[in-house]
């Protein structure tokens, strides 16, 4: 099967483009651009172990008491599950949070959850452009951000 591919962007605040091609697939009459590295069309958020297993992945780095925004922005084309995944540092305290660019400004939607290590966070949003923030409560150190929409 012939998939045709459309020029999607997401950047970091390096304005670095994280992905250059996307596939455009055909679901339920709606089309969606997922990325071509990622490992299932399947809506299904992956099992949070290292959040590579997430449609778009970045590193970073956050130091203690400040945010780090790993991408500037994403846009969500359809309705549905936004699932994020940070793998923090050995000893640190990050939180990811999830924030929606409405017309009301920009307003945080979802918070993660989970012990040291990995933190998951699950919204059921709409279409619009979202960002990802790691929290930095304590301690400092490289992470690792993945998120997947639909």
């Amino acid at each position: 099967m012939d998939v045709p591919t459309c020029p999607v962007k997401l950047f970091n605040r390096c304005e670095e483009d994280l992905v250059r091609l996307h596939r455009l697939i055909a679901t339920a009459g709606a089309a969606a651009c997922l990325a071509t590295a990622s490992p299932a069309i399947a809506a299904a958020a992956p099992a949070a172990t290292d959040c590579t297993d997430y449609a778009f992945t970045t590193s970073g780095r956050a130091v203690g008491g400040r945010t780090s925004i790993p991408w500037n922005y994403f846009v969500v084309a359809k309705a549905g599950t936004i699932a994020a995944c940070l793998d923090e540092p050995d000893g640190a305290d990050f939180d990811l949070v999830l924030r929606h660019f409405g017309t009301d400004g920009l307003k945080t939607v979802a918070t993660s959850s989970g012990e040291e290590g990995v933190k998951t966070l699950f919204y059921e949003g709409v279409p619009g452009a979202y960002r990802v923030e790691v929290s930095a409560i304590s301690g400092s150190g490289a992470y690792t951000v993945g998120v997947t929409f639909p």
